[in-house]
C-alpha cells in the first residue's frame, strides 16, 4: 500500500469521527474528477447528481451508516466498478474509476467503520495521482495528496468542525480537485 505509514498508523488509532473527516476530505478532492469527466455526457447525469448528493453528505456527521452501505450498493452499480474482461485504458475512463473507487471506500468507511476501508479510499486517491504523475512531466500530484492527507488526519472530527472551517477545508479541496481535472483535460487535449 502506497498510504504513508504515519497517516496509516494515526487512521488506525483515530476515532471514527475523526476518520470520517479525512475519508469526506479525500472523496472531496476526487469528486472533482469525475463530475468534470463524466458532467458533459447526459447519460451520467443522474450519476453525477448521485456522486455530488453522495460526497456532501459523508461531510454531514449525523447520517447513520446504514445510509451509507445503500450509497455503496449504488457505486458498485456505476460502470466503472462493474467487473469487465477489459482493461480501462481510455484516461477519462482510468480517472473516473478512481474517483467512483474513491467515494466507495469513503462511503463504506461511514457504513463499517473500518479503518481498512479508509486506508483503501486514500490508497486510491494516491495511485491515481502517481499514474497522472507519470503521465505529465514535472507534476507533483502525488506528493500533494500525500500531503494533503496529512493535514487531513490533524482534522478535528465533523461534529467538531465549526461551519467557517468546515467550508474552508471542503473549499480547499474542491480547490485541489479542480486542478487535478484541469491537468487531465490537458492531457486529454494533448
Amino acid at each position: 500500500m502506497v498510504v504513508d505509514e504515519a497517516v496509516a498508523a494515526t487512521i488506525r488509532g483515530q476515532s471514527y469521527p475523526q476518520v470520517a473527516t479525512f475519508v469526506a476530505s479525500c472523496a472531496e478532492r476526487m469528486v472533482q474528477v469525475f463530475t468534470g469527466l463524466c458532467g458533459d455526457d447526459p447519460a451520467r447525469s443522474s450519476d453525477v447528481d448521485f456522486v455530488v448528493h453522495a460526497v456532501g453528505d459523508l461531510w454531514k456527521p449525523g447520517i447513520p451508516g446504514g445510509s451509507f452501505q445503500s450509497y455503496v450498493d449504488t457505486l458498485e452499480g456505476f460502470q466503472e466498478l462493474e467487473p469487465s474482461d477489459e482493461e480501462i485504458v481510455g484516461v477519462a475512463g482510468i480517472y473516473a474509476f478512481y474517483s467512483v473507487l474513491a467515494l466507495r471506500y469513503a462511503s463504506l468507511y461511514r457504513s463499517s467503520a473500518d479503518s481498512e476501508d479508509a486506508l483503501k479510499c486514500a490508497h486510491a486517491c494516491l495511485t491515481a495521482m502517481g499514474q497522472l504523475d507519470q503521465n505529465i512531466p514535472g507534476a507533483e500530484f502525488f506528493a500533494q495528496e500525500a500531503g494533503s492527507q496529512r493535514r487531513a488526519i490533524s482534522e478535528p472530527p465533523l461534529e467538531d468542525l465549526n461551519l467557517g472551517h468546515l467550508s474552508q477545508l471542503r473549499e480547499s479541496d474542491r480547490t485541489v480537485g479542480r486542478e487535478r481535472l484541469v491537468a487531465i483535460q490537458s492531457r486529454l487535449a494533448g
